[in-house]
């Protein structure tokens, strides 16, 4: 097994989506106990609600928080994990990849779309927008592996370029 190249581990980042879900559970919670506090409203009822509501805000939080990429790779393969979606490293080996690419796209083209593509015939592992190392392997596959550091991952895969024959 060869020394690991480059090795990099990314979170999600959108605070922004954070931030609501965090104001979301906090003003679910106070308008609940407001409520509990008013005597008209049947009270088992309006537990059971707002419980469901800040199970899934509280979920949906977790979710979010817990979402990492993980990418490594060597002379022999790439490896990574898309966790919680993942259990297990994929990994693919360099004889299967035809063509791999590092693709920094500026930042005023990442605000459309949140990393979502629709029909673009690629598998796309990211965290961070549209920057990473663009895979074409021999079978006709795209896969993109989003990178937080695309100057590092370049000069990373020169490295590993220049010692594979």
């Amino acid at each position: 097994m060869s020394k690991a190249r480059y090795k990099e581990v990314q979170r999600f980042r959108r605070w922004e989506v954070i931030a609501l879900l965090l104001f979301l559970l906090i003003g679910s919670t106070y308008h609940l106990f407001k409520l509990i506090g008013e005597s008209t409203y049947d009270q088992t009822s309006l537990i059971l609600q707002y419980l469901l509501i800040l199970v899934l805000i509280g979920g949906a939080l977790v979710y979010f928080i817990s979402i990492r990429l993980i990418v490594k790779f060597d002379d022999e393969k790439i490896r990574y994990q898309f966790y919680p979606w993942h259990y297990h490293k994929h990994e693919v080996k360099w004889s299967e990849v035809a063509d791999c690419q590092v693709v920094d796209t500026p930042a005023a083209a990442e605000l459309s779309g949140w990393s979502v593509r629709i029909g673009t015939g690629e598998r796309s592992f990211s965290v961070s927008g549209r920057r990473g190392l663009l895979l074409s392997l021999k079978d006709g596959q795209q896969l993109f592996i989003g990178s937080q550091h695309p100057d590092q991952l370049r000069e990373a895969l020169e490295q590993c370029r220049r010692t594979t024959p």
